[in-house]
């Protein structure tokens, strides 16, 4: 077969590739996904763990007496806020705990903090934008060899960060202690962070590589499968009961009594006292009378709490989601 044979039957097969291509592409394909069939779940390893999703409109199931009507009310989604955009700054304490909040997510935080270390004298010896560590140069203190060790995380609040810092020593024995008070610098490097970031402009820049630090939000309100509301906080209890009573004051919410071995806070609302998140209640409904609630914090384990809401009434009954999702907005 010569070369003019071969291009005659390399035109031909392209010819009609292209012919049978052109059905589908001008065919309507609108409606193909109502020939769709569903599978079965995708199964992971079991060392492999998934996040949650989180259904912001559930529908009944088939057993339900809801769906033996035609009528089927469906909820207003979750609350959803975003705080990014003040760029808010502080930090918080708890105990010999310190930290910082920023509102902004740990990716647009990841390259200034690798700018603080790099312009701060201690250097870096080590960073991994997967799990947020950046660990300082070595330094010599007496007869001490430390480095500081710095954690982002995402924070409570959508789009906001936490920036944890540690100066450590090793022991004899090999492990990772924290240096003595009269030598510690955390204070001090934590409160440098915090005026960098002062005078550093936000350019709402982010980093690829740090993406996956913005995942991880520590304070999520779900439903449940009996259609209750509550927070699920990736927090010890110690955090969680501070972070709420925190979110009540911003809030301006009034705690009327409360009992920390409980886990519990007793907050009212009356006309006479027309501010804050009640002040908002009533610009939707001006009928509204006193009210009570009883907010509970209760510890799943070590590191996960839960935040519920208890009207004292029927009229406050209809409210607890609102008053979650008050709490939820003003966590930080």
């Amino acid at each position: 077969m010569n070369l003019f044979s071969h291009i005659k039957f390399l035109l031909f097969v392209l010819l009609t590739v292209s012919i049978s291509s052109c059905g589908w592409i001008f065919k309507d394909h609108r409606y193909d996904y109502l020939e769709e069939r569903q599978v079965e779940s995708i199964k992971l390893p079991e060392d492999e763990i998934s996040k949650p999703l989180v259904d912001f409109y559930p529908i009944p199931s088939k057993n339900q007496e809801k769906t033996l009507s035609n009528n089927y009310e469906i909820p207003l989604p979750q609350q959803v806020f975003s705080s990014g955009s003040t760029n808010e700054i502080r930090m918080h304490k708890l105990g010999e705990l310190r930290w910082l909040y920023v509102e902004a997510l740990p990716s647009s935080i990841w390259p200034l903090m690798k700018d603080f270390w790099s312009s701060s004298g201690y250097g870096i010896s080590f960073e991994d934008p997967n799990t947020g560590i950046i660990k300082s140069e070595e330094i010599i203190i007496g007869p001490l060899k430390t480095k500081l060790e710095m954690k982002i995380e995402h924070g409570i609040r959508q789009s906001s960060s936490e920036i944890f810092l540690s100066h450590l020593t090793m022991d004899q024995n090999n492990f990772s202690i924290k240096v003595p008070v009269q030598n510690n610098l955390e204070d001090k490097v934590l409160r440098s962070t915090l005026d960098f970031l002062s005078e550093t402009p936000f350019t709402g820049g982010t980093s690829l590589v740090a993406l996956n630090l913005n995942l991880g939000q520590k304070a999520v309100m779900k439903q449940s499968s009996e259609g209750v509301f509550f927070i699920e906080m990736d927090l010890e209890f110690s955090r969680a009961w501070a972070a709420v009573d925190r979110a009540l004051k911003e809030a301006l919410i009034v705690v009327m009594d409360l009992d920390r071995e409980e886990g519990v806070f007793f907050v009212s609302f009356s006309k006479n006292e027309e501010k804050g998140f009640f002040k908002n209640l009533l610009k939707r409904d001006k009928s509204l009378e006193d009210l009570e609630f009883k907010i509970t914090i209760k510890d799943v384990n070590k590191n996960k709490c839960i935040v519920t809401v208890e009207g004292k009434s029927q009229e406050a009954e209809t409210l607890e989601r609102d008053l979650l999702s008050e709490i939820n907005q003003s966590l930080s």
